[in-house]
C-alpha cells in the first residue's frame, strides 16, 4: 500500500495538535462555569465546607490555567492578533483574578466576604473567557504555527503546573465526598484529569488526559 504524503501526515498531525490545545483550554473554561455555577447553589455559610472545597479547587485550576496562557499563549498571539491591546488587556484581568484569589485564599467561609469576592472573581472570568473565545481564539487558530510542538510543551507544562500545586488531588478528592454527602448521589462533579468524575466517585486514573464531560451553557 502507497504510503501518504508526509505533507500530508504533518497537516493532518498539527490540525489535530491545534485542535486539541484549543480545546484544553476551553475545557477549563468549561470547568471554571461548572464551578460557578455549583457555588451559585450553595449557601456560604451552612454549606462552608464544600463551598471553600469548590473555591480552593478552582482558584487552583485558574492558577495552572492562567500560568500556561502568560507562559505559552500569549507570547505567540502578540504578534499576529489584529489588536494587541487584547493580549494586554487579557493579562490585566489576569492579574485582578490573581489579586481576588489571593485573598479568597486567605479567608474562609465565614467571612463576609468570601461569597461575594468569590462570585466577582468568576464574573471576570466569564467576561475573560468570553473575549478570549470570541476574538482571540479564533486568531489563533488561523495561525501558522508549530502546533505539534505547541501541545507537547503545553502538556508537559501543564502537568509540571499541577504536581507543583500538590493541593489539587486532596482537594478534588474531598469535594468529591462533600458534594455527595450534600447534594446526593445523583449529583455530578466536573470531570477532570485527576480522575474525579460522575457521582462523585473516584475513576481509575487515566494514562493520559482525557477530557471531561461538561457541556458549556449560560449561567
Amino acid at each position: 500500500m502507497q504510503a501518504s504524503p508526509p505533507t500530508t501526515r504533518v497537516t493532518r498531525a498539527a490540525t489535530a495538535a491545534r485542535s486539541r490545545v484549543i480545546d484544553l483550554l476551553q475545557e477549563d473554561h468549561r470547568r471554571i462555569k461548572q464551578a460557578y455555577r455549583e457555588f451559585l447553589r450553595l449557601d456560604a455559610q451552612r454549606n462552608g465546607d464544600l463551598c471553600e472545597s469548590i473555591v480552593r479547587r478552582t482558584l487552583a485550576e485558574l492558577r495552572v490555567h492562567a500560568a500556561l496562557e502568560e507562559e505559552l499563549l500569549y507570547p505567540l498571539l502578540r504578534p499576529i492578533v489584529t489588536d494587541v491591546e487584547a493580549v494586554d488587556e487579557a493579562e490585566v484581568e489576569h492579574e485582578i483574578v490573581r489579586y481576588l484569589g489571593e485573598q479568597l485564599d486567605a479567608s474562609h467561609a465565614v467571612d463576609e466576604k468570601f461569597a461575594a469576592r468569590f462570585s466577582v472573581l468568576c464574573e471576570y472570568v466569564l467576561h475573560h473567557v468570553k473575549e478570549e473565545e470570541g476574538e482571540l481564539f479564533p486568531q489563533l487558530k488561523r495561525a501558522k504555527l508549530d502546533w505539534e510542538g505547541l501541545l507537547d510543551e503545553f502538556m508537559a507544562r501543564r502537568q509540571a503546573l499541577q504536581a507543583a500545586d500538590g493541593r489539587l488531588d486532596s482537594m478534588v478528592a474531598r469535594e468529591s465526598g462533600e458534594y455527595v454527602a450534600e447534594r446526593g448521589e445523583d449529583s455530578q462533579l466536573p470531570a477532570d484529569e485527576h480522575g474525579v468524575l460522575l457521582n462523585g466517585r473516584l475513576a481509575g486514573r487515566p494514562a493520559h488526559y482525557e477530557a471531561g464531560t461538561i457541556t458549556s451553557r449560560k449561567i
